[in-house]
């Protein structure tokens, strides 16, 4: 499912680019930006709304700053840099390093959230940026913190939700009743009292009686211990 909507978006960022605003995605976006989304977005998220990739940023030399992944949903702006440590340790400079400076700055000027994450980590401990991009949403788009909300969902609401993790698709009421051995009814119920708390939505497709329902932002932030 991954690729299949990465395949997409990807080419949704090449429509209406050229020159070197075109360049850059192609030579830049690359292997650790795809993992990032693929080991840490895409789990935690479940779509790649709202992101572009090798985003131009106007500088103060008349020149632009390209930011790795821009995540960009009001009332936020969102720049999420991937670093590789034995590529930034290799090739620094004093140039370099007085330009990665002024970069940040700028983009702090101008109201961006600037959020970096190691490559290494991706690779070693994709779970811990998962945990991290999940903080970050629920703290800026969520309202209340999850354990305010509820942090202590009714057995088969944890087990609803699991399930829509792990399927990463849209959930019908009636794989409910196979996955938790009960009725359409009280299924149908308990789906409802989730849509309820915003930790599940209409997930599009067949009718009103029949309709799918995928978890929300919200509801993948849940602790389901």
């Amino acid at each position: 499912m991954f690729e299949e909507a990465y395949g997409h978006w990807l080419a949704s960022q090449r429509r209406g680019r050229k020159g070197e605003s075109l360049r850059k995605l192609d030579e830049d976006h690359g292997h650790a930006e795809k993992l990032f989304l693929q080991e840490a977005w895409w789990p935690a998220v479940g779509n790649l709304d709202y992101l572009f990739a090798e985003h131009e940023v106007a500088n103060y030399r008349n020149s632009s700053y390209y930011l790795d992944l821009a995540y960009i949903r009001s009332p936020y702006k969102l720049d999420l840099e991937i670093d590789d440590f034995s590529s930034h340790a290799k090739n620094v400079t004093r140039r370099g390093f007085e330009y990665e400076k002024e970069r940040q700055n700028q983009l702090i000027d101008e109201d961006w959230k600037v959020y970096r994450f190691s490559l290494d980590t991706l690779k070693e401990r994709p779970l811990h940026c998962q945990q991290s991009v999940l903080r970050t949403l629920g703290r800026l788009y969520g309202g209340k913190s999850t354990a305010q909300t509820d942090s202590r969902l009714p057995l088969k609401q944890r087990e609803i939700l699991r399930m829509s993790i792990r399927l990463e698709r849209p959930i019908t009421p009636i794989e409910v009743c196979v996955q938790l051995g009960i009725g359409n009814r009280l299924a149908r119920m308990i789906l409802h009292e989730l849509v309820e708390k915003e930790l599940l939505e209409n997930g599009g497709g067949g009718s009103m009686r029949t309709r799918n329902y995928r978890i929300t932002l919200k509801g993948r932030s849940m602790y389901l211990d």
